[in-house]
């Protein structure tokens, strides 16, 4: 019984032991002293301190305190601005023509820092007032605002975050002024001899890509109703311009924008009554004596300060529905992502590349498909067929639309163009009797002898449908469906 007991002991023993043993690491030495010791910490140890940027009262120490390479009048760099009136509520900046405007900002040398440390700056608050603003950068094609004290002249960077919302309306404002440049004036490379239709087209096109609008028509409708307002900046032009430029006061297109935009303008007429001071809005319709005295008056710029800050009040009212209007805009669930396809990856299957010529006047599609109104449901765009068609890139070099992804999605960065012998979709289809060897894309002689050449805007979705003894290709863009062919 003894040695039973012990061999179940040793058995026992044996099975607590671990089949495998686990080095564990050595501990350190216990503190055997848990006395509390204090000590005392500066409070300089406590802080970081982190570099801020200056901030002086005048306006001209902060101008000294930046000066750089100043050939006569000061010029500066100003971000993280403000424009405010006198009890420091923000206003926009054509409230200048009625009420004085100060400034709030941080002010830089004009020479941009190269180096990797941060440029530090002089912030001034309150200081001005401001005496003017002007636009430039018509040559470089992107619009620069200038500020302008008694003391120096600043280049607008960045607005502060809160003012961003009300300083956008004036810089779309701009960013127009500088797209109707480069399509008027030849020494950009524009045509002074375009109608309206095509100069609003090429707008429409150019600045497509703003996040500000909805789509065709809402940039439309914003160049229309600021025409008066481009006008005035482009004649402005006049005495400084070159040579070989024609005078803008004389171009028919940027006259007629002028016109359009008072006929058709998004703001209502305001006049003062003088009885009791309060402001009366006029809808507009009125006899024809008084039609004419507004267009006079209109004419000489002797508007009256009450409807100068009524009309910018609506102007701002109009911006910030349509931007809501964008917003509001439903997105599918398609819109999440896409896969990029690399051109690398499709290279072996295609030839070598090459560039689409044409020896046609082509014709804008926006001119062709002038929408007075956003079609949110795509399916109801209107449909045409296209022949001959090619499509490329902003370089011209000939694509595949397999980099562009079926369905519309967001933030893509690929754009394909193209352009084809356009015809209307008439429910015929395309006819099957070509000869072999003949182009894919043909229909019938009459149908292509009949189509307008025409160039689209970037692409947006395409799809595939087969048929019996043929392969349909249907793409879209903003503005309509379009569909093509190849025979199997």
């Amino acid at each position: 019984m003894v040695k039973d007991k012990q061999k179940k002991r040793s058995l026992l023993e044996s099975s607590e032991q671990p089949a495998a043993t686990r080095k564990m690491p050595k501990r350190a030495a216990a503190c055997k002293n848990l006395k509390e010791k204090s000590f005392l910490i500066s409070e300089k140890s406590c802080l970081i301190e982190m570099e801020k940027d200056q901030i002086v009262e005048e306006e001209s120490l902060a101008v000294r305190m930046t000066a750089g390479q100043d050939d006569g009048r000061p010029n500066r760099r100003i971000t993280e601005f403000i424009l405010h009136d006198a009890t420091g509520k923000a206003q926009p900046l054509e409230v200048l023509e009625v009420n004085e405007l100060f400034i709030t900002g941080l002010i830089l040398p004009l020479e941009v820092s190269t180096g990797k440390k941060k440029e530090k700056g002089v912030k001034c608050e309150g200081f001005g007032r401001v005496e003017s603003w002007d636009i430039s950068g018509y040559e470089d094609g992107s619009p620069v605002i200038w500020l302008s004290t008694d003391i120096a002249d600043y280049d607008c960077q960045k607005p502060a975050a809160s003012y961003k919302k009300v300083y956008d309306l004036f810089l779309e404002k701009a960013r127009a002024c500088i797209e109707v440049y480069q399509k008027l004036a030849k020494s950009s490379g524009g045509d002074p001899d375009i109608s309206l239709d095509e100069l609003l087209a090429g707008m429409v096109r150019s600045m497509s890509g703003s996040k500000c609008f909805s789509g065709t028509a809402s940039i439309k409708d914003f160049v229309i109703s600021h025409g008066e307002f481009i006008y005035k900046q482009l004649i402005g032009l006049d005495m400084t311009s070159k040579a070989n430029d024609r005078t803008f006061a004389d171009i028919p297109a940027l006259i007629a924008l002028r016109d359009e935009s008072k006929k058709q303008a998004n703001y209502v007429h305001a006049q003062v009554m003088p009885s009791n001071g309060s402001l009366r809005i006029d809808s507009g319709v009125g006899d024809e004596e008084n039609k004419n005295q507004m267009d006079s008056v209109a004419s000489v710029n002797e508007e009256d300060e009450d409807a100068k800050l009524a009309r910018l009040l609506q102007e701002e009212e109009y911006w910030q529905s349509m931007k809501q209007k964008k917003n509001s805009r439903p997105t599918s669930v398609s819109n999440k992502y896409y896969i990029k396809i690399n051109e690398d990856e499709i290279a072996n299957d295609y030839p070598l590349p090459a560039y689409y010529k044409t020896s046609l006047q082509e014709t804008d599609e926006f001119i062709v498909f002038d929408n007075d109104y956003d079609i949110y449901d795509t399916q109801d765009l209107p449909r045409s067929m296209l022949h001959n068609w090619s499509l490329y890139n902003s370089d011209a070099r000939l694509v595949s639309l397999e980099l562009l992804p079926m369905k519309p999605c967001s933030d893509i960065d690929v754009a394909i163009f193209g352009s084809g012998i356009m015809t209307s979709d008439d429910g015929s289809g395309f006819h099957l009797d070509t000869e072999a060897g003949q182009s894919s894309s043909v229909g019938s002689g009459a149908q292509v002898a009949d189509g307008m050449p025409i160039y689209l805007s970037a692409i947006k979705e395409w799809m595939i449908e087969f048929g019996s003894a043929m392969i349909f290709i249907s793409i879209r863009t903003d503005l309509a469906w379009y569909d093509a062919s190849y025979l199997k």
